[in-house]
């Protein structure tokens, strides 16, 4: 039975059967696609795992790493991920492999030309969770607004990954309509993004989100979708805030339902290429990480209030391609 049948009664048939390829399709389903129903797909997912679905126990690992429909439990998602790479599952393995620091291997495996030449536990055992949550301060880089930088955030290695994950998902990007809240093509933006959707976020970048929620400080529950951006050469972002004003009532109803944008962290992937530094025109500073480093800045003042000092703008690259990796993070008040 395909995972992507469209007909939920007859997966809802075979799943209550028993067939654990169907509580797997059923849960994965009521998770990513609408209507969703968390605790019905997670409980779906759970049942597919326990019967050894290694896919089920693969997509529980980034669910629990995520936050999503299970509590945020890295330790608990490596867990799941060896006994998803134990039951043969290639993608968790390639995974769980970069994740350990085995970046050659991981490559190995997903082009299907290496195996693990050590048992899966020793590779989920050298995943120092601690480690990877524990972070130097980020170096202060202005305080009105608040820019910070963090050296050396993510491995080249995982930089690749996050690359090669965003490639086939690339499309034009838009922006935000602020009267009705609704996407748009604009002249003022070039470039192409990649929306990760919890359908193709894997463990890699559920422990990258993880890493960032530890540096800013703020819960996984605001972050949107993370976002591949890719700027060819001479494609740029004009200048623009990514906060969102509340005297418009597409972005009052948005911030209203999800909260109020309040960071932006941008993860340089690359830094092969000349230009397309990240500017700030009010302060009159630019901004062009090397690979692997972080950007990060809040688009709100202390006191919540839109901050016009973040004006920013992704500038051309002038020679070669520019590859960002962009996450926006929500707040809402209790």
């Amino acid at each position: 039975m395909s995972v992507f049948s469209p007909d939920v009664e007859q997966l809802k048939r075979a799943a209550s059967a028993g067939d654990s390829a169907a509580q797997y399709a059923l849960g994965r389903r009521l998770l990513t696609l609408p209507p969703f129903d968390l605790s019905e797909g997670l409980k779906w997912a759970q049942r597919a795992a326990n019967q050894g679905s290694a896919e089920a126990s693969r997509f529980l690992a980034v669910l629990t790493a995520a936050g999503i429909g299970a509590k945020h439990n890295l330790d608990s998602a490596l867990d799941h991920m060896q006994r998803a790479v134990e039951g043969g599952d290639r993608p968790a393995q390639a995974e769980l492999s970069l994740l350990a620091g085995e970046a050659q291997l991981a490559s190995g495996i997903a082009d299907a030309r290496a195996t693990a030449s050590q048992p899966w536990s020793a590779l989920r055992n050298s995943g120092d969770v601690a480690r990877w949550l524990d972070l130097p301060k980020p170096r202060v880089i202005s305080t009105s607004p608040r820019i910070a930088l963090m050296e050396g955030f993510i491995s080249p290695a995982i930089c690749d990954w996050l690359i090669a994950l965003g490639r086939p998902r690339l499309k034009r990007a838009q922006t935000y309509d602020p009267a009705t809240g609704d996407l748009r093509y604009e002249s003022a933006r070039s470039n192409s993004t990649a929306q990760i959707m919890l359908a193709d976020l894997d463990l890699v970048l559920a422990f990258v989100r993880a890493r960032i929620a530890a540096l800013t400080g703020l819960r996984l529950d605001g972050f949107e979708d993370s976002m591949i951006l890719h700027y060819a050469t001479g494609e740029q972002f004009l200048p623009h805030y990514d906060f969102l004003d509340v005297s418009f009532p597409g972005y009052a109803n948005d911030v209203a339902r999800h909260g109020q944008r309040v960071v932006t962290l941008l993860i340089y992937l690359n830094d092969d290429y000349d230009g397309g530094e990240t500017a700030f025109p009010t302060l009159g500073r630019s901004f062009k990480g090397a690979k692997g480093d972080a950007l990060f800045f809040w688009n709100v003042t202390p006191d919540g209030a839109g901050d016009k000092r973040s004006f920013h703008a992704g500038t051309p690259p002038t020679r070669g391609e520019k590859w960002l990796f962009s996450q926006w993070i929500r707040y809402r008040a209790p």
